[in-house]
Order: C-alpha cells, then structure tokens, then sequence
C-alpha cells in the first residue's frame, strides 16, 4: 500500500515513515531504519534537495542497494509546485512501466492534484557515480550520455501508452499538463511570437540584422513544419532538458557494471527523441567541439535506437529531425530571456545556436 503522506519540511521524515515507504517498495523482510543523518543540503531553482545517510539495525535484510538516499522538496511558488508535482508524475506513472532502464531508482514520489504538493525521495549514486563536470565530460562520456538516452528514448517509441501518458505531460515548453494537441501547440507558438519584437529590440546590435532576419524567418515558418513533425509517428518520453551536465557518469568508464543514469525529470514531455539530441547538442556545444563530435554522436544514437527494437526509423529521417529541432533552440532562448533568465545561462547558447542553425543549413527545411 503507497503512503499518501506529502513531506513539505526534511525534518517530518522519520526513521519509521521511511520503513513504511521501503518496505512497500520490498525491503527490508526484517529489520528497521535506526537513524537518518543529514550530510548536506542544497538549493536549487526549484527544489531543497537533502542528502541523507541512513543507519540500519543489524538484522536488517535486503536492503537499499545504498545506505544513502536524496529528498526533494518544491519550493512554494507556483512554477516550482508544477514542475516538482511533475516530477513525481514522472517517477510515479512513467517510471513505473520502466524496468531496468538508467534512471534513479525512486523509493517513493509523491503529490496532490489540489495543493500543488509533492516530494520525491530517490537512491543517491555519490559512491558510484560523478555529475556537475566544471569542464566537458571525456568523449567516453558523451557516448554513455547519447546510449542512456537512446535506450530511454527506445523503450517508449510510438508507445501505446503514450496517449494516455500524453494526459499528464506537456508539448515544447507550455508547462501545462494535457497540451499535447494542436490548439495548444499553436497557442504557444503564437505567444512566443509576441515576445520575439521585445528580444531583438532588447539585443539591438548586439546581433547583426542578417541574424534578426533568420529569427524572423524562423517564428513565421516554423510551428507549420514543426507540428506537422511532432504530430507524425516516431514519437516517444522525452526528458527536455538533457545537457550532457545533467548525466550520472559512472566512477569507473571501464566497468560495464554501472550505466550512466539521467535523473531531474521536472520537465519530462512527450515528443521527437532529436528534440533531447538538439538539445544536447546544438545548444549546448561550441562551433569546433560540435564539428569534431556531432555527428558521430547522432549516428550513435540513431545505432542504438536500431539495436533497442525502433524499426522504420531511417538514418535520414535522424538527421532531418536532429536539424528540424535545432531550430526549436531558438525559442528556448528567446523564453529563457522573457522569464527572466540571466544572461551568462542564455547568451553564450544564443551564439551556440545560431552557429549549428547556419553551419547544418537548418532553415532549408523551412524554405523547401
């Protein structure tokens, strides 16, 4: 039986509340939860995220694979109650159909349709696994990144249950749940339009014009192509924000005993796999590093794709999507900018994507 108590403060969780949530998760036959130990805590965005070490008596039996867990709590505004309620939809409904797929196992997730409340409580990787590079990840790395996500990405291709899971998710970056429809693809499109006027006049020569006429080009021609591809087949659970900075790396890129894991679904989505991939790729890389690496890459995922049962799917079909969405990195920036985003997050992705855009000739898709 799943409890239905919410935690909204780290200190209402008790040694014995969490005995209930693993033992319905099918631990511990014998034995119990002694002590919880706070190791650290931090902020985030939208969340508090603590870092606990627990302590079991000593006839304890099957235990957490790991004596450490991470909680986290929203924050009260209404933006990180959405995605924090999101999340745990994630872990509670999506997650659930999953078996043995790279993400945190998730002993309990939490939320209320009325008060916007959630928590999430998940196994901590800290001894097994290394994220948050102040560099780029090894090339080994951005391999393991693009196999976790292509197996994620593979398991729910043209899913059967992607319509009903489509109830729960959102489309692009609407942050409304039951989106994924026409009328709601459009309406976002069309109130992103509003604010491009505002962004170019914000930018004034920080751009030169033949930049601001490929914007222009784009929030025009755009949401046509871009809905008619996301309403076709080859659809799947897409994660929205999957740079390669968000990836559990495992310790040892020797062992194949560990794979990577992609955690923080906040804003999990339904969609075009590339739409991760240009994410990933197009945003996030700089001109040469993106010259000597993107390709290879995208061929690895579209591989593994193949190899994980996705049938249909031709490598030209990839490329053209991996293009497509490169383009979507630019209404990315433009919201980024009117919700407020500092600069130092936006700017240098700007460049970034104006640079795949025009090296790939990205709006040829757009003109044909």
């Amino acid at each position: 039986m799943r409890e239905n108590k919410i935690i909204t403060d780290i200190e209402q969780l008790t040694p014995e509340w969490l005995m209930r949530i693993f033992k319905n998760k099918g631990y511990f036959k014998q034995g119990k939860v002694t002590k919880i130990i706070r190791k650290r805590s931090q902020e985030t965005v939208s969340s508090n995220v603590h870092f606990l070490e627990l302590n079991f008596s000593n006839d304890s039996q099957t235990e957490p694979s790991s004596s450490e867990i991470v909680v986290k709590i929203p924050k009260s505004n209404d933006v990180s109650r959405f995605v924090g309620k999101h999340e745990a939809k994630f872990y509670r409904i999506v997650a659930e159909m999953m078996s043995e797929i790279p993400i945190p196992i998730c002993y309990d997730a939490a939320f209320s349709e009325e008060t916007g409340l959630s928590h999430i409580i998940l196994e901590s990787l800290s001894k097994t696994h290394v994220e948050n590079f102040d560099y780029p990840p090894s090339k080994r790395n951005y391999e393991r990144a693009i196999d976790c996500l292509a197996e994620l990405h593979a398991f729910w291709w043209d899913h059967p249950m992607l319509k009903e899971l489509s109830k729960n998710s959102y489309v692009l970056y609407t942050y409304k749940e039951n989106s994924f429809n026409k009328e709601e693809i459009f309406k976002w499109f069309n109130n992103q339009k509003m604010t491009l006027k505002p962004f170019l006049e914000f930018l004034g020569e920080r751009i030169g014009s033949k930049s601001k006429e490929l914007f222009k080009t784009i929030f025009s021609l755009y949401p046509q192509v871009a809905y008619e591809r996301i309403a076709k087949e080859n659809i799947t659970v897409i994660h929205c924000d999957a740079h390669f900075w968000n990836f559990f790396y495992p310790k040892d890129i020797i062992d194949q005993k560990y794979k990577t894991i992609l955690p923080d679904w906040q804003t999990w989505s339904i969609g075009v796999g590339s739409q991760d991939l240009a994410y990933m790729i197009g945003l996030f890389f700089f001109p040469d590093y993106r010259h000597l690496m993107e390709k290879d890459l995208i061929k690895r995922y579209h591989n593994k794709l193949l190899k994980s049962g996705v049938k249909n799917y031709s490598w030209d079909e990839c490329w053209y999507d991996y293009k497509l969405f490169a383009i979507l990195n630019i209404y990315r920036i433009v919201w980024w900018w009117s919700v407020g985003m500092p600069s130092i997050v936006w700017w240098p992705r700007l460049e970034a994507s104006i640079s795949t855009i025009k090296d790939l000739n990205c709006m040829e898709l757009l003109e044909s």
